[in-house]
């Protein structure tokens, strides 16, 4: 719920759309007030990339609608659409212009003044703002599709794979920019990634979206049981899921290996499933405990096995 002194950013109210008899959104409702990096998560072909056109106003609903600062997308009002900028996983530049005459000319066909030099400086492209789009490196072209995304200084921005094919180090400067971008100017950024753990680093909150629905919403420690993941390595597996699957307190148990087990014990200590496996004849060469990761809570609420 929006509070007194909050704007809300982007609304999305029972947005649904249909594709034929394929339903590819069934009705989602989103709303982000407050200025942060929002993880927006699913399997392919959940719904994520169609919601993501949607809501900068590249593709109408079947029904639902969208504001962002309550300018309605669907009026392609100039409003609306200086409110969103857009990074999609492959776009198009001049690749015969340099990267400043790019920005420029997206400045103009959206009616918007270009501060290209501050864009260049703060993604990093600074050196090269004057050398040509098809010289640039797979990198420098993710930082220039941002610089673009930032043009008019909107309060939304939308990125769909953000780090999608950069080496480790434009990883990593990506991930130290969204926040940047998020808290510098109280923007929302609002982005897809198969990338857990740069998604668990970098968002404040998360969306789970699956089957055209969004099924989850919160921070990793929302989401999470807040229960302890244990992997075994044992001399007997089959009896030892036989063993650990009747025991209070522990759920989920799997086969990972001929001599590994993987199970959730919220309310069982390592102890505790150590001595049951020995009591029953069962030697125990190793046994590791950790939290429940994003990708295991993604797992389990999409459905996919922890066997992946």
């Amino acid at each position: 719920m929006t509070t007194a002194g909050e704007r809300e950013i982007l609304r999305v109210s029972g947005l649904a759309k249909r594709f034929g008899r394929v339903e590819a959104l069934k009705g989602i409702d989103i709303s982000l007030t407050r200025p942060g990096v929002y993880g927006f998560l699913g399997p392919n072909g959940a719904g994520k990339t169609t919601a993501f056109k949607i809501i900068t106003g590249l593709l109408r609903p079947t029904s639902g609608s969208v504001s962002i600062c309550g300018a309605d997308i669907r009026a392609k009002t100039t409003d609306a659409v200086r409110n969103v900028g857009i990074l999609f996983d492959s776009p198009a530049y001049y690749p015969y212009l340099s990267g400043r005459d790019n920005l420029e000319v997206f400045a103009r066909w959206s009616g918007i003044r270009a501060a290209t030099d501050e864009l260049l400086r703060k993604t990093g492209l600074e050196k090269a703002g004057n050398r040509k789009v098809g010289e640039y490196s797979w990198g420098m072209k993710r930082r220039l599709g941002i610089a673009a995304a930032l043009l008019g200084d909107p309060p939304l921005i939308i990125m769909d794979e953000p780090t999608n094919g950069l080496d480790p180090a434009g990883i990593a400067e990506i991930k130290r920019l969204l926040p940047e971008l998020a808290y510098e100017r109280g923007r929302v950024i609002l982005f897809s990634s198969h990338r857990m753990d740069e998604v668990d680093q970098v968002c404040d909150r998360l969306m789970i979206i699956n089957g055209g629905e969004i099924i989850a919403s919160g921070t990793t420690e929302e989401l999470s049981r807040a229960e302890r993941i244990v992997e075994i390595t044992c001399s007997d597996a089959e009896k030892a899921v036989n063993i650990l699957s009747g025991m209070k307190g522990i759920d989920g148990v799997d086969r990972t290996g001929a001599d590994r087990i993987r199970l959730r014990a919220p309310g069982t200590p390592a102890g505790a499933i150590n001595g049951s496996l020995v009591e029953a004849g069962i030697e125990v060469r190793r046994i590791v405990e950790s939290k429940e990761s994003l990708e295991d809570i993604f797992f389990r609420l999409t459905g996919t096995g922890m066997n992946g």
